[in-house]
């Protein structure tokens, strides 16, 4: 047994009041001799001890009435489980509901969401009246949906049930800290933590910690763990989605990477994976032949972009028990041309001698024909002319071989690399080191490192 509020029971030393009051108020019997004393006197000792139990007996009462108000005050509860035989004492209760992306797999007939919010409210079920309790939502962070333990059951019950499930991922940890804490500011001695979730290895992955913080506290708070997952589905999900070709430019094949992983203990074959552009039917698909489990495979899906702007890819694989993890999006801008800036830093005789002959081809891998219609414009330009170059007109600047330049121009890409713009530097024999280094390198930082002799 243990006390709600035991500094009450300094009340006790009240008991000593009437003792104190008895002995200070006792008669003190003076002797008298006279001659009818004797007629008297058998009467007097027959009826001198009774007086003295009725006195001791009052005085017992009174001390007794004192002791049982100190007691009251105090709040006395019982900690182990002979409480609910003698009456149940009041609970103070945190209820931890896993809204994590997982417990969205259904088998069929109900989510495991669906299942822990049932779980949930038959917990609040079996609790005594007047009992209180937090509802926290735990998915990778805790959410407070009642932070702090309220007397209000029905209100739990409707949070429970308005309780929305998540795309986040699992960590149990964050969730059962805020719960013990929030347990330890309140006082009661039936303090209880309700978590229920679908066990999975993600959430537990700091299951050192969770089994250190629970250890801890067992003598005060008593766990609750409901699993509402009764063994594991088969589950495929789209772990991957990038764009392979870079760039996006408008009405260009654009090449995209989606990967699928096998999370189930089976292997699956004939997996079709689709990709689709805001929200259009799909652009392409492809058939995985099969998937070992725990394998990942990934895959080439292609698509183009009609129009300028931001656009939204999805790639996605028929509907399984876990919708949340069957499509991956990725947020692509489409541009209509990349503008690109080539100074040469030497013409060389021939064409072929020139420091961006190759370069320019490499960017524009087209016939001279199809260059006007090909989305990547490469102005060429000498190392004299580009001090009057505008540089905005241009999304990245390449320096091929270029001894040097002035200071202003240096200044002036420095401005346009913070602006957003590109800039890529080929070295060669003609590049003064000196310059590089102090001016590009040292003072505006253009460079990740400074550049030695070859």
């Amino acid at each position: 047994m243990a006390f709600l509020n035991p500094l009450l029971l300094f009340g006790l030393a009240a008991v000593s009041v009437p003792i104190i009051i008895h002995l200070l108020n006792r008669r003190k019997f003076q002797k008298v001799v006279w001659a009818a004393m004797r007629f008297i006197q058998t009467s007097v000792e027959r009826n001198q001890r009774r007086m003295r139990i009725e006195d001791m007996i009052l005085l017992a009462l009174r001390c007794l009435l004192l002791a049982l108000l100190a007691f009251a005050l105090a709040r006395p509860a019982f900690k182990n489980s002979g409480a609910d035989f003698l009456g149940q004492s009041k609970v103070t209760a945190v209820v931890l509901l896993d809204n994590s992306a997982s417990m969205g797999m259904s088998d069929g007939t109900a989510m495991r969401f669906e299942k822990a919010k049932k779980a949930a409210e038959q917990a609040l079920e079996t609790m005594p009246a007047g009992s209180s309790t937090a509802v926290l939502l735990a998915s990778d962070i805790a959410n407070g949906v009642i932070s702090e333990p309220t007397f209000d059951l029905n209100l739990a019950r409707k949070a429970i049930r308005e309780a929305p499930l998540t795309d986040r991922a699992s960590d149990l940890l964050p969730s059962v800290q805020r719960a013990l804490d929030t347990l330890k500011q309140r006082i009661g001695i039936r303090k209880e933590i309700y978590l229920i979730t679908d066990g999975q290895l993600a959430g537990w992955k700091q299951m050192g910690e969770i089994e250190k913080l629970l250890e801890n506290s067992q003598r005060e708070v008593r766990s609750h763990i409901v699993l509402v997952s009764e063994h594991e589905e088969r589950n495929l999900a789209v772990t991957g989605l990038r764009n392979a070709s870079g760039l996006t430019p408008v009405n260009q094949p654009i090449r995209f990477e989606a990967r699928v992983s096998n999370f189930g203990r089976d292997p699956v074959r004939d997996v079709r994976v689709s990709l689709s552009v805001d929200g259009e039917p799909p652009s392409d698909e492809f058939t995985i032949d099969q998937l070992p489990p725990g394998g990942s495979k990934s895959v080439s899906l292609f698509a183009k972009m009609r129009a300028q702007g931001f656009h939204s890819v999805a790639a996605r694989i028929p509907e399984d028990r876990l919708p949340a993890d069957d499509k991956r999006t990725l947020a692509v801008r489409a541009i209509k041309e990349v503008r690109v800036l080539l100074v040469d830093g030497e013409q060389g005789a021939e064409p072929r001698d020139s420091e961006t002959f190759f370069l320019r081809h490499a960017l524009v891998p087209v016939a001279l024909g199809e260059q006007p219609n090909y989305f990547v414009k490469a102005v060429r330009t000498t190392a004299p002319e580009f001090a009057g170059a505008r540089l905005d007109d241009f999304d990245a600047v390449i320096l091929a071989n270029v001894p040097d330049f002035s200071d202003a121009m240096a200044k002036g890409l420095e401005s346009y690399v913070r602006r957003g713009g590109g800039l890529m530097i080929f070295s060669g024999g003609r590049i003064n080191t000196g310059f590089y280094n102090e001016q590009l390198a040292g003072k505006y930082h253009l460079l990740p490192a400074t550049l030695g002799s070859a």
